[in-house]
């Protein structure tokens, strides 16, 4: 039994590289292999609060799948999961802002909330943002930007629980 395994897998070694074996041809097109690999990173990508680098490659993907496929049927499915990658980032940065804001560190928290509201401008966090927004600039000093995103943040909230505070803040300003 062992001298069949020994010349069997001598023989496969032997065939390994002639052309007499029949080459095997993929059964996925071009466009599943895509949108498969960017399916497999997004199963594989990781909690928000931990190592996004799967989640970049999965968007990634799923971006080249959209662009070079756009009228694919699997096309509703991509944007769907992308939509799901893109709110795992989303909250990922919101959490790392929001701790530098609860650790007082408001010139670094602000630079965050920025960016996040500059890179997801409808996110679900829009009014917690604008609102620690304003409450960095007042710690900071920053009367001006204060103001500015004061006048803002109730254009668009208000009514909201955090006008209240922030026009406290306002207030102590004049």
């Amino acid at each position: 039994m062992i001298r069949i395994i020994f010349i069997v897998s001598i023989l496969s070694l032997v065939f390994e590289g002639c052309s007499i074996l029949p080459e095997k041809k993929s059964v996925f097109s071009e466009e599943d292999t895509l949108f498969e690999q960017g399916k497999r990173y997004y199963l594989s990508s990781l909690n928000f609060d931990l190592d996004q680098t799967k989640t970049d490659i999965a968007i990634s993907k799923f971006n080249q799948f959209i662009k070079k496929y756009p009228d694919s049927s699997k096309i509703k499915e991509a944007y769907r999961i992308l939509n799901n990658l893109l709110k795992k980032i989303e909250k990922k940065n919101y959490c790392i802002a929001n701790s530098y804001f609860l650790m007082n560190r408001y010139q670094a928290s602000l630079i965050y909330f920025k960016d996040l509201i500059n890179d997801f401008p409808e996110s679900c966090f829009k009014e917690k943002i604008m609102y620690k927004i304003c409450v960095s600039q007042y710690k900071l000093s920053k009367k001006k930007d204060f103001v500015r995103s004061y006048n803002e943040y109730m254009k668009n909230f208000p009514y909201s629980y955090n006008a209240k505070k922030l026009k406290i803040l306002y207030k102590k300003l004049k």
